[in-house]
């Protein structure tokens, strides 16, 4: 088995930080990782816990062969942020994963909208989470949820009956059904209509904190985020801060205030979030450049690019989002020269602001 792989499966299993295999990709000796021990683990910045589980996966005898095998067997892939279909937003993210394993197909140029909300919502929540997913499928965007019971099965279904593709990020390993009822709804999803994703290696079970920290990946999955019920202490809320901490556009549907499942969607909106009040509205604004529904006037002239513009948006594509800091580092370019190159890029809608003071490439 290469090497390189052989370290990513290893280090993303015991949940090392990104920064770890970077490191170690630079010394260009990833056999080091089991050769030398925990001396160099400290030093690539490997928490104590994760330390204990990288030590037990090495005295299992070729587990990342054999973890290797079992994700082919099940028709499932790991894919690595060294790869091409890596998806690039999920480096806005200040934990990325070094792996996600994906079985379907992994459309990582469309947009995607995140659906989210309580297990336990009303048939009115599940009607809109519906609605809405039908209505991103028409117009071209992926619907990105968590696969669970109530609001997100709605918005993975209604995308799907309007003949769109979904994503499912599982809080589990892709090769364990969770929730159980949903197994048609994942069999459907991985036959051609979307993908299952997961962080974790095969096998592994639903531990409750699993799911929170699942939740970031698809924030850094979405360009925006839709919030349908929650209430205050809801794990949607969780995904919301995150989105919120990424830069990510925030949309919420407004409930009853005697109603605790629309207490931490309402007070989203007290706390500046778009209240999403008519659907047909919202998706007017998300699907054209300018806020309103694109229409077809033939093929758009090709831009124009300067060579500096074409420098900054590779940079943005190749390695995700990126601080005015690191775009000046890594292009060579001035101040003035990348402020010049910023301010036409996200005019031309080719790079958005992802966070304060940070750029991603759009879509």
């Amino acid at each position: 088995m290469d090497e390189s792989l052989k370290a990513k499966l290893l280090l993303n299993a015991c949940k090392a930080p990104l920064s770890a295999w970077e490191t170690l990709q630079k010394s260009g000796a990833p056999d080091a990782l089991w050769t030398e021990g925990k001396p160099l683990w400290e030093k690539l910045g490997i928490r104590a816990s994760s330390c204990t589980r990288l030590e037990e996966l090495l005295e299992v005898r070729d587990w990342a062969l054999r973890e290797m095998e079992r994700t082919e067997v099940f028709g499932a892939r790991f894919i690595t942020v060294d790869d091409e279909d890596y998806p690039v937003r999920l480096k806005d993210l200040p934990s990325p994963p070094i792996g996600i394993y994906v079985k379907g197909k992994l459309d990582t140029l469309k947009p995607c909208l995140a659906v989210v909300g309580t297990r336990r919502c009303s048939h009115y929540g599940r009607t809109v989470a519906e609605a809405v997913g039908r209505s991103a499928a028409r117009v071209g965007h992926q619907v990105v949820s968590g696969g669970a019971k109530g609001i997100d099965g709605a918005g993975h279904r209604g995308c799907l009956d309007e003949g769109g593709t979904t994503l499912a990020v599982f809080g589990t390993a892709v090769d364990r059904v969770y929730p159980a009822e949903h197994h048609s709804l994942f069999v459907e999803i991985a036959a051609g209509k979307g993908a299952l994703i997961s962080e974790y290696p095969m096998g592994t079970g639903g531990d409750p904190w699993r799911f929170p920290e699942r939740n970031r990946i698809i924030v850094g999955l979405c360009n925006r985020l839709v919030v349908v019920e929650s209430a205050e202490d809801g794990g949607a809320m969780i995904t919301a801060r995150l989105a919120l901490d990424l830069g990510r556009e925030i949309w919420c549907v407004p409930g009853r205030i005697t109603e605790a499942i629309s207490k931490g969607t309402n007070s989203l909106i007290r706390d500046g979030a778009n209240p999403l009040i008519d659907i047909d509205d919202f998706i007017g604004k998300i699907s054209g450049k300018y806020g309103q529904l694109l229409l077809d006037f033939g093929e758009p002239a090709p831009l124009s690019l300067s060579e500096n513009e074409k420098r900054v948006l590779g940079l943005l594509q190749r390695r995700g989002g990126r601080t005015l800091d690191d775009l000046m580092n890594e292009s060579g370019l001035t101040f003035v020269d990348m402020q010049s190159c910023l301010a036409t890029l996200c005019a031309s809608s080719l790079v958005y602001a992802s966070g304060p003071g940070r750029y991603s490439a759009g879509l």
